[in-house]
């Protein structure tokens, strides 16, 4: 009889002893995949956390005696175009506020405080010629604020941004076109003959007669 309970008591000591190996690497690996899984779940969030960042921590320039007026502090010595839509004809995607939008094409915010619907993109420098410009940075949005113009006697003439023909909108006018504003200013020269200079705001808006 004490041969038989010394034997089990080996028995079981025996397999304690190998199964608590055995445990360990199985919660080992639990806690590898676990890890992993973690580490592809925060690679796959990463941008839209990114993005969650920079619209938290967006400032925007209070000062209405500048151009700037409204953007994010970031471009304000930057070159910036804006593209604003009529209420009557918003754009399909930036209908909500003022979409900021930096040079590498990420949404940065909206600013609530700025009347009208559309986008702005900046954070560009030493461009020169308006029309340079205008073409470069809006193609940031991927085509949704791409910009048609044909040439005439006066140079290149905007017909349509962002797929808005000024010729197709109507209403009690007698037309519409694609206004240009140059530094909060309307501009003297079109697109075509408009030297920047660094910190330079473009605003295209649609006007009527």
């Amino acid at each position: 009889m004490r041969e038989l309970v010394k034997y089990s008591a080996k028995k079981i000591h025996k397999y304690d002893i190998f199964a608590i190996p055995i445990m360990q690497f199985t919660d080992s690996n639990r806690l590898r995949i676990a890890s992993i899984i973690i580490l592809v779940i925060l690679v796959l969030l990463s941008p839209f956390i990114r993005e969650k960042t920079s619209r938290e921590s967006a400032e925007f320039v209070k000062d209405n005696q500048s151009a700037h007026d409204g953007l994010p502090m970031d471009w304000e010595d930057k070159q910036v175009i804006c593209v604003l839509f009529p209420e009557e004809n918003q754009h399909k995607e930036y209908n909500e506020g003022i979409t900021m939008i930096d040079r590498s094409g990420e949404i940065m915010d909206s600013n609530p405080e700025l009347n009208g619907t559309g986008a702005c993109i900046g954070g560009f420098s030493s461009y020169t010629n308006g029309l340079d410009f205008a073409m470069d940075a809006t193609r940031i949005a991927n085509g949704k604020l791409s910009i048609a113009y044909e040439d005439g006697d006066w140079g290149p003439f905007v017909h349509t941004i962002g797929g808005l023909n000024a010729d197709e909108i109507s209403g009690d006018f007698n037309g519409a076109y694609w206004k240009l504003d140059h530094n909060g200013e309307t501009s003297m020269v079109g697109i075509g003959d408009l030297v920047m200079s660094e910190g330079d705001v473009l605003l295209w808006s649609i006007s009527t007669w």
